[in-house]
């Protein structure tokens, strides 16, 4: 429940993006390739999907009924799906086939966007009224999962599409390119604003568009100084903003280093975050960690178990077949060893 997602663009004008999978639950999660046409047999409402879409999926069986946690289509949408407990109205589904919609679960969101839409401005117009989201509960933790997403494009542009209407949805811009979980994400930029309006000398008029700029080198500023340092969605989305915001600029070949290097400041140790339950208490961490070349269509992953890098290419959707294709990156953590090596170039071997 205390997932984190960051964008960055390069000093090439590329955009990158990387989340944090936090749980305190034990899940399925695979990589896939779902094509154009596949049935989403499983779906609260099944439904084909209209886009081919490359991610990961999460369930307790992925075989049984997956569903997308993040994904890129082949419009170069790309985003992913984080808890959103508290400020979440699903209503009953009666209510959303009343008003002609499809009723989905919470935690089909992001398969929908994904699977059904071409563009941002696509999901803008239409999603409030294709879907809604039901209380009707699930395959997963026995209830329609609280949920909220975040989507980017080719052109480094994110919105964030949020549940926190009846039978509706609150689609903001995210002029940042960060997000966490609740409060409301007009919330979390409000606060982002005060606090940098307190650690450096700008002024904001706390317009939901208005932008907010990287932190140069010579602004004067007292970065993360006294910026909390709990796992609180709040918290995070503040330590993964003023990280971004004070982030070195990077070409593509670094984009997706950074990208994992600013998540470390976010990241769940096992411990770290407690949840008291009446006869027990949960443990949440960063289960996964992966980092999406929007341009390229490639995504990285890595696990807490196994911090070696594992990738997937989109390739050519025509060669995927009429099915949905899993590709596993969990395994066991290795290790390369030393390499005795007693001369070399200058700067070889300089970090």
């Amino acid at each position: 429940m205390a997932c984190t997602g960051i964008e960055l663009i390069s000093q090439q004008g590329n955009p990158y993006w990387g989340r944090t999978q936090d749980f305190e639950q034990h899940f399925e999660y695979s990589g896939v390739k779902v094509p154009k046409g596949y049935e989403f047999s499983a779906a609260y409402t099944p439904f084909v999907t209209e886009q081919n879409v490359m991610g990961i999926v999460w369930a307790k069986d992925i075989h049984e009924s997956p569903v997308l946690l993040d994904g890129i289509n082949d419009y170069g949408i790309c985003g992913g799906s984080f808890y959103f407990d508290h400020f979440y109205k699903y209503v009953p589904t009666a209510q959303i086939e009343a008003e002609g919609k499809i009723a989905i679960r919470g935690e089909e969101l992001c398969t929908w966007v994904l699977t059904h839409y071409t563009s941002l401005d696509d999901i803008k117009d239409n999603l409030g009224h294709d879907i809604g989201i039901t209380t009707d509960s699930g395959p997963m933790m026995d209830m329609s999962v609280p949920q909220h997403c975040v989507f980017h494009d080719e052109t480094g542009r994110s919105i964030v599409v949020e549940p926190s209407i009846e039978n509706g949805f609150k689609i903001f811009e995210n002029p940042v390119g960060v997000f966490t979980n609740a409060p409301t994400f007009d919330w979390h930029l409000n606060n982002l604003k005060a606090w940098l309006e307190r650690t450096t000398k700008r002024s904001y008029t706390y317009s939901n568009d208005e932008p907010v700029d990287q932190i140069a080198l010579d602004e004067p500023t007292s970065g993360l100084v006294g910026i909390p340092a709990d796992y609180k969605p709040e918290s995070r989305f503040l330590r993964a903003a003023f990280s971004k915001l004070l982030s070195v600029d990077v070409n593509d070949d670094d984009a997706l280093n950074q990208i994992f290097q600013l998540l470390t400041s976010v990241n769940t140790p096992k411990g770290s975050l407690r949840i008291n339950q009446p006869n027990e208490t949960l443990v949440a961490w960063t289960q996964y960690t992966a980092g999406y070349d929007i341009k390229k269509k490639i995504l990285y992953a890595f696990t807490y178990d196994n911090q070696n890098l594992r990738s997937l290419e989109y390739g050519d959707p025509n060669e995927w077949g009429d099915n949905i294709r899993y590709f596993s990156f969990i395994s066991k953590q290795t290790a390369e060893p030393f390499v005795e090596k007693n001369e070399w170039e200058n700067g070889e071997n300089t970090i």
